[in-house]
């Protein structure tokens, strides 16, 4: 079974939403593996699969509902995409890479088929925008690239059950979390003294 990877551009407040407007260069040639199989959301794929090179070494998959005009080694995934994404994690192979694409992503996270996330941390302030729930992921290495960018890898951990958890909560822009225990409405003594 193969795993299902995704990699994203954030800012440095976490927004991972169309990195263009925050990034002075074209952010998503970065992202692009130098061979293996790609994932693309259909607008993604629309917006930037004519103006990035290095694609002709990757098989392209994209995944929408609607057509789109292919590119040679572009192929539109038919049928319910859970099921298909579903049987291609079976197939053995290499690991799927998802670029860009985060409604493709968060589907993938709602469907629990998303293994693992890298992020390239730029030192740049989007502002506002979209951002990525963190809190289930775990980081699994973190490394420093040219411009200050940082990339940053997660294996995703879900949940035993489907039940949100409320222990829980988001705490601050790297998606840290801290428990939100129970604060005793009684005083108690911290000694208790013995008759």
């Amino acid at each position: 079974m193969r795993n299902i990877v995704a990699r994203l551009c954030m800012s440095e407040d976490g927004i991972v939403e169309r990195p263009e407007q925050w990034l002075a260069r074209p952010a998503i040639g970065q992202l692009i593996p130098e061979n293996g199989t790609v994932l693309w959301g259909r607008r993604t794929f629309e917006r930037y699969a004519g103006s990035l090179e290095g694609l002709e070494h990757t098989r392209n998959l994209v995944v929408g509902s609607r057509p789109i005009v292919a590119r040679p080694g572009t192929e539109m995934l038919q049928g319910d995409t859970r099921r298909v994404l579903s049987a291609l994690k079976a197939v053995p192979g290499d690991d799927l890479r998802v670029i860009g694409s985060l409604t493709l992503v968060r589907s993938l996270l709602r469907w629990r088929l998303l293994d693992e996330i890298s992020l390239l941390i730029h030192p740049v302030a989007a502002g506002r925008g979209m951002l990525l729930d963190r809190r289930h992921l775990q980081l699994i290495s973190m490394c420093a690239r040219d411009g200050g960018v940082l990339e940053a890898n997660y294996r995703v951990r879900y949940a035993a059950t489907a039940a949100p958890s409320t222990a829980l909560v988001s705490s601050g822009r790297w998606g840290g979390t801290r428990s939100r225990d129970r604060v005793a409405s009684t005083v108690r003594p911290a000694v208790r003294t013995h008759a």
